[in-house]
């Protein structure tokens, strides 16, 4: 009875399951000092994958396939999701000889934040450099104003806390992408079609979470 329990529960939560990738996804600002470069990407990606009701079911490995990654790369993925995202656990059937489900994770998108955000569309994906390069862009795109950052490398590397060297490590190789230009004294950035007006975005704006606040009031009424 409890395991057949549980495998209604885990249908129910499969039903809002999604695996296509949504045209774009917001990333917040307040998340530039939250995460490491590929941490960044790593969640733009999974933000993709939302449905429509921001969350995500996605396992380790489905992710490391659309971050082109190995699975063992993102054995600290969910600690360090944990930081931007709400995160439950939900039963989920598995072939198993002794067991009859597992446990996994359900992502729950956070809502656009009033400090500000930047609207990605999903052709970053598809763009051809290292899952590091891709959130050091993210990064960039961030501070950027009006796609110009008037700092110098040392600049940049204090204000994103990585070294000098691995700021000029991936400068070169943006500027051979063709997504930014170099000068002694600034970046201008050149997203093209991977950076969207935020008036296009469809993350939802406002995120409340279900709780028993929100049941209607019953009263029942018992004829004596």
């Amino acid at each position: 009875m409890f395991n057949q329990l549980l495998m209604n529960i885990a249908k129910q939560h499969l039903i809002n399951r999604t695996s296509r990738i949504n045209d774009n996804a917001t990333v917040n600002k307040s998340m530039l000092n939250a995460l490491n470069e590929p941490d960044l990407y790593r969640f733009f990606c999974l933000s993709l994958y939302r449905n429509i009701y921001y969350n995500v079911r996605l396992r380790i490995k489905d992710i490391a396939k659309i971050t082109g990654e190995k699975e063992n790369t993102l054995k600290n993925f969910n600690k360090s999701m944990d930081i931007v995202l709400t995160r439950k656990k939900y039963p989920s059937p598995i072939n198993h000889p002794i067991y009859e489900f597992t446990m996994r994770s359900l992502y729950k998108i956070p809502a656009i934040d009033n400090k500000g955000f930047i609207t990605l569309s999903h052709k970053l994906t598809q763009v051809k450099l290292s899952v590091k390069v891709k959130g050091y862009y993210i990064k960039l795109l961030l501070i950027a104003e009006n796609n110009t950052i008037p700092l110098t490398n040392i600049g940049i590397a204090n204000k994103l806390g990585i070294s000098k060297n691995t700021v000029s490590k991936y400068n070169i190789e943006l500027f051979q992408a063709g997504l930014l230009k170099l000068f002694p004294d600034r970046l201008e950035l050149i997203p093209n079609e991977l950076l969207i007006s935020n008036d296009k975005a469809k993350q939802r704006r406002e995120w409340y979470p279900i709780t028993a606040d929100l049941l209607p009031n019953i009263t029942l009424i018992f004829n004596k």
